[in-house]
């Protein structure tokens, strides 16, 4: 498979969990509202893993499909 399509899969994936993420988010600053807590670390892991993914998968791919179609134009 190309790495364009391996690029949008990896994208959408990233968009759900970045949905996940917000949802999260805002159920963590209701509770702060209420004086209950503080944001869970292993949350923001997860925000920031999702959104590099999120934010890079495109591009990534994107670049991989520029070098391959490069490497068919010198043969």
């Amino acid at each position: 498979m190309r790495p364009i399509y391996w690029g949008v899969i990896w994208f959408f994936i990233g968009m759900v969990g970045i949905a996940f993420s917000v949802i999260a988010g805002v159920i963590t600053g209701v509770s702060e509202i209420t004086g209950e807590g503080e944001v869970n670390p292993i949350l923001m892991v997860f925000v920031y893993i999702f959104g590099i993914l999120f934010f890079f998968s495109l591009p990534v791919a994107g670049i991989v499909e520029l070098v391959l179609w490069a490497k068919t134009l010198e043969n």
